[in-house]
């Protein structure tokens, strides 16, 4: 009687840490998550930090002070998304370690996505300079699916978020430049980092779009806004920068207002990798 009581307590058991095995798969995950969630905060907050402190060489003192001011009111506005994102993936990884273990738990799916993966945007409506201002959120959708190792990540019509980076009308800055740019932060509730789209302009009518890539990439947008030629790229700050090809652009205007339009999407590229759990 004793020998059967123990091999029923030892299969009661071993039901029990395959249970709590199972389990533990996607609390793990989740935890990953949260953690990459925080470092994404801290991350920002370290671009944010710089940023205040104004350490940037090199251009017109007055429009290192504007792009300045615009890249601390951009980041404030990631700092405060990414914390609010941090806190829901955190809440997520306390519902999961406390729910039940299920019988037949699947093993969740990682995806790696890798650094320069692209990601193409179609704005929910359009962005210009005398409606958008450094720190709003824009809106839009994926225009097409992002596919890894045949593993659809995302699919197209996927929520997108981001924030403009800058926006100053052509002719506002000291050197007769101005510049309206975005980057995009989050889709689909996954916030990422991407390089920044920056539509340069003057108020002759010149329009020159530019990809900008890197964190806050604020030396490098002092170094293009502050290129009188345009022409200078060494003179970006060491950060990848490439022309925004494709991207409808007003061009022979005299009209001060920059517009990123609605009608044609706006790609991104990923500066750093993204880890991402796909949902069944």
């Amino acid at each position: 009687m004793r020998t059967t009581l123990t091999r029923l307590s030892l299969a009661a058991a071993l039901v029990l840490a395959v249970g709590c095995n199972r389990k533990s798969e996607a609390s793990i995950q989740a935890d990953e998550a949260a953690k990459a969630a925080e470092a994404k905060v801290a991350q920002l907050e370290q671009q944010l930090a710089e940023a205040k402190a104004g350490k940037v060489a090199g251009g017109d003192a007055e429009t290192v002070q504007q792009v300045t001011k615009s890249q601390v009111k951009a980041l404030e506005r990631q700092v405060a998304d990414a914390k609010r994102r941090a806190e829901a993936k955190k809440q997520e990884a306390v519902v999961l370690a406390s729910a039940p273990a299920a019988k037949e738990a699947p093993k969740p799916v990682v995806v790696d996505v890798p650094t320069g993966t692209k990601l193409e945007i179609t704005l929910a409506r359009e962005l210009a300079t005398d409606k958008d201002q450094p720190g709003d959120a824009w809106e839009g959708s994926l225009a097409s699916d992002v596919v890894v190792d045949g593993k659809l990540v995302w699919s197209a019509g996927s929520s997108a978020r981001g924030v403009v980076t800058q926006s100053a009308a052509a002719g506002r800055l000291s050197n007769g430049k101005g510049a309206l740019g975005i980057r995009l932060t989050e889709i689909a509730g996954v916030g990422i980092d991407t390089d920044t789209h920056v539509v340069v302009a003057s108020a002759r009518g010149e329009r020159n779009a530019k990809y900008i890539g890197g964190g806050a990439a604020l030396g490098a947008l002092v170094g293009l806004l502050t290129d009188k030629k345009n022409q200078g790229d060494h003179a970006l700050g060491g950060a990848a920068v490439g022309a925004a090809a494709g991207t409808a652009v007003a061009a022979g205007t005299a009209d001060t207002v920059i517009r990123i339009p609605a009608t044609k999407p706006v790609a991104f590229s990923l500066t750093s990798p993204e880890r991402v759990t796909l949902k069944k």
